[in-house]
């Protein structure tokens, strides 16, 4: 576990995923659980590091991919607790959907063949809703906000006091600077590009991607980069 700022620590138990586990007032908000292989490990990471399980009050996903909810089960094991995501994202959280790419080809065999089999992970008995600009209880520095592009359901949050940005699989940190997922994972890559477009409007000083390390210190010139570069090709 590293702390980001105070009240707000990056989870690593997953390794090439991230999660982030938020103090609140009066309890805990976990955003992204991990794939279902490294669950007991994220688990022991946060008793680990002084945390309490039972003190999470709320799971925010971020989207419904293999590698950021397959964590959720095992902790609903041992502490029931209100599982948050996109209202487009929760008809696959409850198992009614397959999480499929769309994508067909050798792409789309590989991506399904992931969700499916080699990171699998039970459905979910119950999602409530997250709306974009609507209040979390428990969270009332954070905005939620609709990110869509790499799933039509994809959310990040924002917390304006501390400019600082969660954004999921939105945009990802490699080799020094973001990049956008790669263009074969993503649901609609032009309603991702207008996503970080807007993104980039925000006065966010420190990045959480869902992949790669939290990028500090005036991180909007960062996105905005990623923008110009994305404009030129």
């Amino acid at each position: 576990m590293k702390r980001i700022i105070d009240g707000l620590y990056l989870l690593e138990a997953s390794r090439y995923v991230n999660s982030y586990l938020i103090e609140g007032p009066s309890d805990l908000t976990l955003v992204d659980t991990g794939h279902s292989r490294s669950a007991e490990a994220l688990i022991r990471e946060i008793k680990g590091n002084g945390f309490f399980v039972r003190d999470i009050g709320r799971v925010i996903i971020t989207h419904a991919h293999a590698d950021h909810v397959g964590g959720a089960a095992a902790l609903l094991e041992r502490h029931p607790v209100k599982l948050f995501a996109h209202p487009k994202e929760i008809p696959i959280l409850l198992g009614k959907e397959l999480p499929r790419s769309g994508k067909g080809g050798i792409t789309g065999f590989v991506m399904d063949f992931v969700n499916e089999h080699l990171l699998p992970w039970p459905a979910m008995e119950a999602v409530f809703p997250l709306e974009p600009g609507g209040a979390v209880r428990g969270m009332a520095q954070w905005q939620i906000m609709n990110t869509p592009g790499h799933t039509p359901g994809s959310i990040s949050l924002f917390n304006p006091a501390k400019q600082v940005l969660i954004c999921g699989d939105v945009i990802a940190h490699k080799r020094g600077r973001l990049e956008l997922p790669p263009a074969a994972y993503n649901a609609s890559n032009a309603a991702l590009r207008r996503t970080v477009e807007e993104l980039a409007k925000l006065d966010t000083d420190i990045l959480c991607p869902g992949h790669g390390p939290v990028l500090r210190g005036g991180a909007f010139r960062y996105i905005e980069a990623l923008v110009a570069r994305r404009r030129t090709h």
